[in-house]
């Protein structure tokens, strides 16, 4: 599969590629983890900055071609690899760099801040729109899960804007240089079902919370929180834990009640209960905040039928 079928432009502006390895650098001058190297252009700028890189690329041909143009450099180790499918942790401390593909950008970046192991930060070049989500801040349009998601576990950074004119061949939108430093989650939270939690809270973003929790809640238990007449993209991250925290002890979630419930008692509440069980919830959200959560990139990154490769 071609490169640009993968939906990557190399980037082809020597001032943007050592910009973004001035960025990098700020985070330590160990190891480099570089994501999608294509040709090299920018390991030839982390190479004099890191005492070690490791590239991963997917591409096989573009693999021999990064073996034959360093032979002879040790410091630079290669690696044949989906990087969706790259455990980060073995790598040990150090910071990850990338030109992303922009329509697995999301994913790879949902992978790194979720178990990024000791690495960090990430500097990542990805499409301007998908940067601005990453950063925003409640009540803004481009605000939702994918901020939510990354503001959790990192402290965000839009750096600096790069136009199309830097890549061969020139991509349709802008681009954006964001950096991600991984910080530690609240104390105590159960993070993948926060995540659930705050990805269904999006599922709808013109809804309000309450219309997008209805299917995971009984009515009565959402009644009392004056959050569930707002809209999602109006809470802050802190504001969603809390209300998770509130809301998920109280009683659990109907889907929960309805897998565990047996034919007998799932037709007759316990009696004094008060409660009564609703029909099976919609199958929630994935933490990965690409399907239905209002996080589906625009119809300006290209749409795939395939697994996403890099």
């Amino acid at each position: 599969m071609s490169r640009q079928k993968l939906g990557q432009h190399f980037l082809a502006s020597t001032k943007a590629l050592q910009r973004i390895v001035k960025a990098a650098s700020t985070g330590g001058s160990g190891l480099a983890v570089e994501i999608g190297p294509g040709k090299g252009a920018l390991t030839q700028y982390l190479l004099p900055a890191f005492e070690r890189v490791i590239a991963i690329e997917l591409d096989r041909d573009l693999v021999q071609f990064l073996r034959d143009r360093w032979s002879h450099e040790p410091r630079l180790e290669i690696l044949e690899r989906n990087a969706l499918q790259v455990d980060w942790e073995p790598f040990g401390a150090g910071v990850v760099v990338g030109n992303l593909p922009y329509y697995v950008a999301t994913a790879i970046i949902s992978s790194f801040v979720q178990k990024p192991g000791l690495l960090g930060p990430g500097i990542f070049l990805i499409q301007k729109e998908v940067a601005e989500r990453i950063t925003a801040t409640p009540g803004h349009r481009e605000y939702g899960y994918l901020s939510v998601e990354c503001q959790l576990l990192c402290k965000t950074e839009l750096l600096f804007s790069v136009p199309p004119g830097a890549f061969q061949p020139p991509p349709q939108v802008d681009s954006a240089v964001i950096r991600l430093t991984p910080v530690t989650p609240p104390a105590d939270l159960d993070v993948p079902s926060f995540l659930q939690f705050a990805s269904a809270c999006f599922r709808q973003k013109r809804k309000t919370l309450r219309n997008n929790l209805i299917s995971r809640y009984d009515r009565e238990v959402l009644e009392p929180f004056p959050e569930m007449g707002q809209r999602a993209e109006q809470l802050s991250v802190a504001e969603f834990v809390k209300l998770y925290r509130a809301l998920e002890p109280r009683i659990p979630p109907i889907a929960e009640r309805d897998a565990s419930a047996s034919p007998e008692t799932s037709s007759s509440p316990a009696p004094g209960s008060g409660t009564t069980v609703g029909a099976s919830a919609e199958a929630l959200l994935t933490g990965s905040g690409l399907t239905g959560s209002g996080e589906m990139s625009s119809s300006k990154i290209a749409s795939v039928g395939s697994p996403a490769k890099l």
